[in-house]
């Protein structure tokens, strides 16, 4: 019973090294994107970066999940009930388009408009960021999508992509080397 304790513990320690909210930006190097907060419940989980470097703050990146069909608005309404500022302006049939952001002491410049990129990461460690090209009510979130934001526009106007915040999560073999060492001094004693 004692080894079947050992080797039950090594496989969840070596699951539990990445959660499902994780999204895997470069699996090679265990680089995935650092989630400040989530909100929303749901088996799909869609990302969010806003980047506050034009205005001197960091980047953060939040995770939404849900089920069915849901757009950024949504999400970011969703976000806003854990402490996220976003404003907007309705332009009716032209849609809902972000205003501002703010979150804990970073808060963006709400007179230079915010740029909107879009990518699904493929785990690859390249990230291919397109302009959005929709209004936040109309922009459709799937599972692994990733919304970025960034106070500014280039010179041609084309989106500023974010900087990712990123964390490096210990790859399973490695946490499962370290938990087997830990059974093994366990049983020692």
């Amino acid at each position: 019973m004692h080894t079947m304790g050992c080797i039950a513990i090594v496989a969840a320690t070596a699951l539990s090294s990445i959660t499902a909210a994780d999204l895997v930006i470069d699996e090679a190097n265990g680089l995935v994107l650092d989630i400040t907060a989530t909100a929303g419940t749901g088996s799909s989980t869609a990302y969010f970066v806003i980047d506050f470097s034009y205005t001197g703050g960091d980047g953060w990146a939040f995770a939404y999940n849900f089920d069915g069909d849901a757009t950024a608005h949504e999400a970011f309404l969703a976000f806003g009930n854990i402490g996220l500022s976003y404003t907007f302006d309705d332009y009716g049939e032209w849609g809902i388009f972000a205003n501002n952001f703010a979150w804990t002491g970073d808060s963006g410049d709400v007179y230079n408009y915010w740029a909107h990129s879009i990518a699904t990461p493929d785990g690859s460690g390249v990230v291919n960021w397109s302009d959005a090209m929709s209004s936040v009510d109309t922009t459709v979130l799937t599972d692994g999508f990733l919304s970025g934001w960034y106070n500014g526009f280039n010179d041609d106007f084309s989106a500023i992509v974010p900087t990712l915040p990123l964390t490096t999560v210990p790859a399973p073999g490695a946490i499962a080397l370290l938990a087997m060492g830990l059974c093994h001094a366990r049983r020692c004693r």
